[in-house]
């Protein structure tokens, strides 16, 4: 059984249709649907801007990569040491 197959399998099992529509309407809430967030509300609008950043941030990511021998955990130890001092 394909996954799709399984999804109506559910689908159909469910007990009436208001338990379809509460189905989809969670499908559009995890914006599932054609991969495109739904107007559900006034605060799709600003999720859709935070998604928009996030998956810039991921492309400027992919196009800038850190050098392999970056050490964060280096980098955050000199920049705690310059703002606060030896705090031992």
């Amino acid at each position: 059984m394909t996954l799709r197959q399984e999804a109506y399998a559910m689908i159909d099992s469910l007990p009436d249709d208001d338990s379809v529509q509460f189905f989809i309407d969670m499908i559009r809430r995890f914006n599932i649907v054609a991969g495109k967030p739904e107007e559900i509300s006034g605060n799709q609008n600003l999720l859709s801007e935070k998604r928009e950043a996030f998956l810039h941030m991921e492309e400027l990511k992919k196009k800038y990569q850190f050098p392999k021998d970056y050490d964060y955990e280096q980098i955050r130890r000199e920049a705690m040491e310059e703002k606060y001092g030896c705090v031992n």
